[in-house]
């Protein structure tokens, strides 16, 4: 018989045998890298650790090579294995963008949507638009992930989410975390903007500026301002640019530090000072705080954000048409003149 002809040879010998890699497998060992333990990966991708091993195993033994090592302080990837899980992020991106080309050739929205947003965003109109979009597009799977913004930023970066609803500020942006650490360069992220959402000032019941109508920023020259880490992150920034604007610094209260607006609220109600709290946002009342509009004060921009670069799917552009939809009354925040709110938060309680 004669030695087969190489070019006669059908498709799949032609292949190189990395290609013919189980992508189930490429996809644990990526989570492996991202989570730094065959446990966490485990645990994320709702397999067993055992189940995790066997996979490697397995991978290891397709492509001949060690994937990993022990150190004294744990498990870590190999050379082989880093250059792998590199080629591993470029092929997973490929192919969720080989399904975005599909959808939009084969027409109609469908397929997979994977959604992120944040506390109060979803509180006020995301969980409704996501209901909305299933009511509308039944042959879409969604997904949907609740985070801060930055959380969200990260998950776009590694392709978990299509669409993000989250906010930045002036000096603070989305992909910053509330430690002031870069999640990824800010180029990397496509946004579309929504409305912008305005801070209110938080004040003890007794506070000289009480009975305020409308409290200027410069009343708040001297008052001691309690927030989240870093300077009260993410709006602390802001809120010093326009302090220092204004001719005075603010004060800014280091013993009592909280990201859950309630809990800043009920710090308030004892006396250690004041906080700023968006509209969204605006908690439950207390009985031992006040809540006046603030003139002047920092304004959070709420964005529909994208991975830069990618063609978004007919799935997202039906989601992004809902979100403005849903979004369209939120576009004018302002406050009457007798000091009510008719921002974000009060025309969807008025709408219902």
């Amino acid at each position: 018989m004669r030695p087969s002809d190489p070019d006669s040879a059908s498709p799949i010998s032609r292949i190189p045998p990395t290609a013919l890699l189980d992508l189930r497998r490429l996809a644990v060992l990526r989570e492996v890298a991202r989570r730094g333990s065959f446990a966490a990966a485990a645990e994320a991708m709702c397999y067993t650790p055992s189940a995790v091993s066997q996979q490697m195993a397995s991978l290891a033994r397709e492509m001949q090579v060690v994937l990993f090592e022990r150190t004294p302080r744990g498990m870590r990837l190999t050379e082989p294995a880093r250059s792998l899980v590199t080629h591993c992020e470029a092929v997973f991106a490929r192919l969720s963008d080989a399904q975005c080309e599909i959808d939009a050739i084969a027409g109609g929205v469908r397929g997979r949507l994977r959604l992120g947003s944040f506390p109060t965003a979803t509180v006020c109109f995301t969980a409704t638009a996501v209901d909305t979009y299933r009511r509308r597009h039944p042959g879409v799977e969604i997904h949907f992930a609740d985070g801060e913004p930055y959380e969200s930023v990260a998950r776009l970066k590694e392709r978990e989410l299509d669409l993000a609803v989250l906010f930045d500020f002036e000096h603070w942006t989305a992909a910053t975390d509330y430690d002031g650490r870069a999640v990824c360069d800010d180029c990397e992220i496509d946004c579309l903007e929504l409305f912008d959402d305005p801070f209110n000032v938080v004040l003890p019941r007794d506070h000289r500026l009480a009975e305020a109508e409308l409290v200027d920023l410069r009343d708040l020259a001297g008052e001691r301002v309690i927030g989240s880490p870093s300077v009260c992150s993410p709006w602390g920034p802001d809120y010093r640019h326009l302090c220092r604007e204004a001719g005075f610094e603010p004060d800014f209260e280091p013993r009592y530090r909280s990201a859950d607006f309630a809990a800043l609220q009920a710090i308030v109600a004892t006396g250690r000072g004041i906080t700023l709290v968006p509209e969204l946002a605006l908690p439950l009342p207390n009985a031992g705080t006040v809540v006046r509009p603030l003139s002047g004060g920092p304004v959070r921009r709420v964005r529909i954000a994208m991975l830069a670069g990618v063609t978004p799917s007919l799935a997202c552009d039906a989601m992004v048409a809902v979100l403005k939809q849903a979004t369209a009354p939120l576009f004018e925040v302002h406050h009457s003149g007798d000091g009510a709110a008719h921002g974000p938060r009060a025309r969807l309680r008025a709408d219902g």
